[in-house]
């Protein structure tokens, strides 16, 4: 049989002993408390043994009626999960908000206080999943501290799955990447302004091979399958020459040092005498002639003659 209670005038209120228990029961087959109206719980505890809990409301409020002007007054809000009776194994876990934590806004590029951290009661960070971070358009920071790092751990050689243009490398694909990139790069030439190092290959190009350095615009060596020139000197199988008809070729030591040949200077025979120079000595060589020895001379003072050998230059003087 239902009852009725009509209070149509007033406020109805129902009390007991100071500590003591209201309690509405519904019975063992657990029948239903309906509230119709908007309800008040003052206490500093509630509790909701419920094993089904269904809450309409798009948003919940944690740490309503906070008075504090600067963030919250405890520093955290947030929920805390019950893992179990092992508590050592299974620690409880919380996501809070930590008005203690500093991030840095890479919209404002600013420092910001206050951020959502995931710990378990043991103050230790815990692991959060998901497929995918929305930035809404901003920056994604990752951010470390001391030598920390970002890491790519627990997949099947990571490297190798970078693919695609927008995948993250990690510093095992960037080692691979510049091994095998070394092993088969192809570079024609290095350009900085007008100097450049250039290669050509006639294998690839309708050119002969050569490989060229330039410096200011001017051409400074050169090398190919059968010489190589630098600074306009001809390396030409054993034969060192200049690379222009008329030009000297100079040996010159440093300071007070000295040019060594080590080994025998050869001079072939000339077929005429060289012209006469400005300053300093001739030497060549040519058939031999009075003085038996083929070492000719011509200085600056226009005069050519040989050298005379030793058993010559004995007789002469006998005879003069």
């Amino acid at each position: 049989m239902s009852k009725f209670l009509n209070v149509p005038n007033g406020n109805y209120t129902v009390t007991v002993q100071s500590g003591g228990e209201i309690r509405l029961d519904t019975g063992v087959e657990a029948g239903t408390v309906r509230v119709t109206g908007d309800l008040v719980v003052e206490g500093d505890t509630t509790t909701v043994s419920s094993e089904n809990l269904t809450v309409k409301d798009n948003i919940i409020v944690i740490n309503e009626g906070e008075t504090g002007s600067s963030g919250i007054t405890l520093q955290q809000a947030g929920i805390e999960i019950d893992r179990g009776g092992d508590a050592v194994t299974y620690t409880s876990v919380r996501m809070v908000f930590d008005e203690t934590l500093n991030y840095r806004d890479p919209l404002t590029n600013t420092v910001k206080s206050g951020a959502f951290t995931f710990r378990d009661l043991n103050n230790a960070l815990i692991g959060i999943r998901v497929n995918s971070i929305s930035t809404g358009g901003g920056d994604l920071n990752l951010i470390n501290s001391g030598t920390g790092v970002v890491r790519v751990d627990g997949t099947n050689n990571y490297e190798d799955q970078v693919t695609e243009d927008d995948i993250l490398t990690n510093k095992k694909y960037v080692d691979d990447a510049i091994v095998s990139g070394i092993q088969n790069i192809t570079i024609k030439n290095i350009v900085q302004g007008d100097s450049k190092v250039e290669l050509s290959d006639d294998d690839v190009e309708a050119v002969t091979s050569n490989f060229d350095i330039t410096i200011n615009g001017t051409s400074v060596a050169n090398f190919k399958e059968n010489n190589s020139t630098i600074e306009n000197i001809l390396f030409e199988g054993n034969t060192i020459s200049t690379d222009t008809s008329g030009t000297e070729l100079i040996l010159a030591s440093f300071g007070t040092g000295s040019v060594t040949v080590d080994g025998i200077l050869k001079m072939p025979e000339q077929v005429s005498d060289p012209v006469s120079v400005a300053d300093g000595t001739l030497l060549y060589g040519k058939e031999p002639g009075l003085g038996t020895t083929g070492l000719y001379y011509v200085n600056s003072n226009d005069t050519a003659d040989e050298v005379i050998g030793r058993n010559r230059s004995l007789l002469y003087s006998m005879i003069f």
